[in-house]
Protein backbone atom coordinates (compact mmCIF):
# COMPACT_ATOMS: atom_id res chain seq x y z
CA UNK A 1 0.00 0.00 0.00
CA UNK A 2 1.62 3.14 -1.11
CA UNK A 3 0.85 6.74 0.53
CA UNK A 4 1.21 10.09 -0.75
CA UNK A 5 2.16 12.63 2.26
CA UNK A 6 2.45 15.92 2.11
CA UNK A 7 3.67 18.32 4.91
CA UNK A 8 3.68 22.16 5.42
CA UNK A 9 5.92 23.54 8.11
CA UNK A 10 3.12 25.59 10.91
CA UNK A 11 4.26 29.05 12.22
CA UNK A 12 4.78 27.72 15.11
CA UNK A 13 7.74 25.89 14.18
CA UNK A 14 9.52 29.30 13.30
CA UNK A 15 8.65 30.75 16.56
CA UNK A 16 11.30 28.60 17.58
CA UNK A 17 14.69 29.45 18.28
CA UNK A 18 16.89 28.65 15.51
CA UNK A 19 18.71 25.92 17.55
CA UNK A 20 15.53 24.06 18.34
CA UNK A 21 14.49 24.12 15.02
CA UNK A 22 17.89 22.63 13.38
CA UNK A 23 17.91 20.00 16.08
CA UNK A 24 14.14 19.33 15.15
CA UNK A 25 15.13 19.33 11.97
CA UNK A 26 17.79 17.18 12.01
CA UNK A 27 15.94 14.15 13.84
CA UNK A 28 13.29 14.50 10.49
CA UNK A 29 16.67 14.42 8.34
CA UNK A 30 17.46 10.97 10.37
CA UNK A 31 14.11 9.93 10.61
CA UNK A 32 13.65 9.94 6.89
CA UNK A 33 17.04 8.30 5.83
CA UNK A 34 16.22 5.48 8.30
CA UNK A 35 13.13 4.71 6.56
CA UNK A 36 14.34 5.64 3.15
CA UNK A 37 17.12 2.71 4.09
CA UNK A 38 14.48 0.45 5.18
CA UNK A 39 12.67 0.87 1.75
CA UNK A 40 9.31 2.53 3.77
CA UNK A 41 9.77 5.82 2.33
CA UNK A 42 10.68 5.39 -1.51
CA UNK A 43 10.95 9.32 -2.33
CA UNK A 44 10.94 13.00 -0.64
CA UNK A 45 10.69 16.45 -2.85
CA UNK A 46 10.44 19.43 -1.04
CA UNK A 47 8.80 22.53 -2.11
CA UNK A 48 10.63 25.03 -3.85
CA UNK A 49 10.02 27.56 -0.61
CA UNK A 50 11.71 24.95 1.53
CA UNK A 51 8.45 25.13 3.67
CA UNK A 52 6.71 21.85 3.05
CA UNK A 53 7.52 18.54 1.72
CA UNK A 54 5.73 15.38 -0.28
CA UNK A 55 6.70 11.99 0.33
CA UNK A 56 5.30 8.48 -1.29
CA UNK A 57 5.68 5.55 1.26
CA UNK A 58 5.22 1.90 1.14
CA UNK A 59 3.32 0.16 3.74
CA UNK A 60 2.02 -2.71 4.55
CA UNK A 61 -0.84 -1.70 6.03
CA UNK A 62 -2.71 1.60 7.06
CA UNK A 63 -1.92 0.82 10.80
CA UNK A 64 2.41 0.70 9.81
CA UNK A 65 1.29 4.04 8.04
CA UNK A 66 0.46 5.69 11.06
CA UNK A 67 2.72 4.29 13.21
CA UNK A 68 5.41 5.90 11.16
CA UNK A 69 3.68 9.08 11.08
CA UNK A 70 3.29 9.09 14.78
CA UNK A 71 6.91 8.86 14.72
CA UNK A 72 7.72 12.08 12.65
CA UNK A 73 9.79 14.36 14.58
CA UNK A 74 8.00 17.45 12.75
CA UNK A 75 4.73 15.45 13.74
CA UNK A 76 4.02 18.91 15.79
CA UNK A 77 5.43 21.50 13.73
CA UNK A 78 3.70 20.47 10.59
CA UNK A 79 0.41 20.47 9.01
CA UNK A 80 0.47 16.30 6.94
CA UNK A 81 -2.19 15.10 5.04
CA UNK A 82 -1.98 11.53 4.51
CA UNK A 83 -3.72 9.54 1.24
CA UNK A 84 -3.51 6.13 -0.41
CA UNK A 85 -2.47 6.47 -4.23
CA UNK A 86 -2.43 3.50 -7.05
CA UNK A 87 0.00 3.00 -9.69
CA UNK A 88 -1.05 4.23 -13.23
CA UNK A 89 -0.52 0.81 -14.59
CA UNK A 90 -2.96 -0.84 -11.61
CA UNK A 91 -5.51 2.10 -12.77
CA UNK A 92 -5.47 1.14 -16.61
CA UNK A 93 -5.84 -2.44 -15.95
CA UNK A 94 -9.36 -1.55 -13.92
CA UNK A 95 -10.39 1.01 -16.04
CA UNK A 96 -9.96 -1.38 -18.90
CA UNK A 97 -11.79 -4.06 -17.34
CA UNK A 98 -14.33 -1.22 -16.56
CA UNK A 99 -14.43 -0.25 -20.24
CA UNK A 100 -14.88 -3.94 -21.11
CA UNK A 101 -17.61 -5.02 -18.84
CA UNK A 102 -19.53 -1.73 -19.91
CA UNK A 103 -18.93 -2.46 -23.52
CA UNK A 104 -20.88 -5.66 -22.98
CA UNK A 105 -24.05 -4.00 -21.63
Amino acid sequence: MKFLVTARNKDSYYALAPEKRLEIMMGAYAYIEKHRKSGKCKEVLHTADLKGSASIWEVASSEEAARLMIDNPMLAFQDIESQPVIESDVVKKVLTAYVKKLAKK
